[in-house]
């Protein structure tokens, strides 16, 4: 049985409020051996209120990585799994901790892997949800549901902690989430070559990418796999051009 290889998991805060949650994720990390911590537009947290809150775990707050937005914080990450307690028919399906925990288990053995946690009071928007490969949820009574920042990242550390189960057959090996953005933006464009578009009723070329971003990232792609579905999408590209450029080239009908 393996376990989660802890230091290639991220813990990632998306636009945290008060320095003093900041320390106290910092402490629950460091209690569960998680020891990256990224930061998205965090506030000074250089503070006493944050270092009173660490106790003990000052080397992560100074270790920290900041970033000005979420796509440069994920961009070598091979594995995203946002948290949020929200759940809506236009969001990817959202899993317990557990659910998942073979997948993490195993891409964590050579690939890095990132836990979002959004922001205090509204959590993570759903442009970031969509940016996730996987979204988890953590039970908690139905009339008292929101947890403290802290205790979140607490709760999931401690089961990552706790982990012993054996990795799935799965992708371990994931390309990072930049390559797979551009990607996202290669099939977008063939897909507008064919014709799809995101007119105001249909939004259809945007629902599709998403559906392609549900199915990769519950699968995973490695770097062949991003390769092969490239070059999928530059021969749609060029026999568009050449029946487009055939079409130019035929000779106008003479006049009768």
């Amino acid at each position: 049985m393996k376990k989660a290889n802890l230091s290639n998991i991220a813990i990632i805060l998306v636009e945290p409020k008060e320095p003093g949650n900041i320390g106290s994720c910092c402490r629950a990390m460091k209690n569960m051996g998680i020891t990256e911590l990224r930061m998205v537009n965090p506030p000074d947290y250089h503070v006493a209120d944050a270092f009173k809150m660490c106790y003990g775990a000052d080397d992560l707050i100074h270790n920290a990585k900041v970033y000005t937005d979420l796509p440069s914080a994920i961009a070598d990450v091979g594995y995203v799994v946002g948290t949020t307690r929200r759940k809506g028919k236009r969001r990817k399906p959202v899993y317990w901790l557990s659910d998942i925990l073979p997948d993490i288990t195993a891409c964590s053995q050579d690939t890095k892997v990132g836990i979002l946690f959004g922001r205090e009071p509204k959590g993570l928007f759903n442009e970031e949800l969509e940016l996730c490969d996987a979204l988890v949820g953590i039970p908690t009574r139905d009339d008292f549901p929101t947890l403290n920042l802290a205790q979140s990242v607490l709760v999931v550390c401690y089961e990552l902690f706790l982990s012993r189960h054996a990795p799935r057959p799965t992708v371990t090996n994931r390309i990072p989430h930049e390559q797979l953005e551009t990607l996202y933006e290669h099939l977008g464009q063939a897909l507008t070559a064919l014709g799809y578009t995101n007119d105001i009723s249909a939004n259809l070329l945007n629902r599709i990418i998403t559906v392609f971003r549900r199915i990769f990232g519950r699968a995973g792609l490695e770097h062949r796999d991003a390769q092969m579905i490239h070059g999928v999408c530059s021969q749609i590209e060029l026999k568009l051009n050449e029946l487009r450029q055939g079409i130019d080239n035929q000779s106008p009908p003479a006049d009768i």
